[in-house]
């Protein structure tokens, strides 16, 4: 599993329909449910879908970004 999935499920649920999990984090989320085994990946990646994000999720984003300690 990935590190830090469960922590970014937790603080942005109910805004799904404003960003996507892809790449090596979304594999490893789709293997799990169906009971196979996957290689971890160290990041979660994900594409912010713009038509759908308003301020709230941004602030929200930030906040958890900077709380987690990420960088860039």
């Amino acid at each position: 599993m990935v590190t830090g999935i469960d922590s970014f499920k937790e603080w942005f649920k109910g805004s799904e329909e404003q960003y996507a999990i892809i790449g090596g984090t979304e594999c490893d989320i789709l293997m799990t449910e169906e009971g196979l085994d996957f290689r971890a990946t160290k990041d979660i990646d994900l594409v912010l879908i713009i038509e759908a994000v308003d301020a709230n999720f941004v602030k929200k984003f930030w906040e958890y970004v900077n709380q987690a300690g990420y960088e860039h």
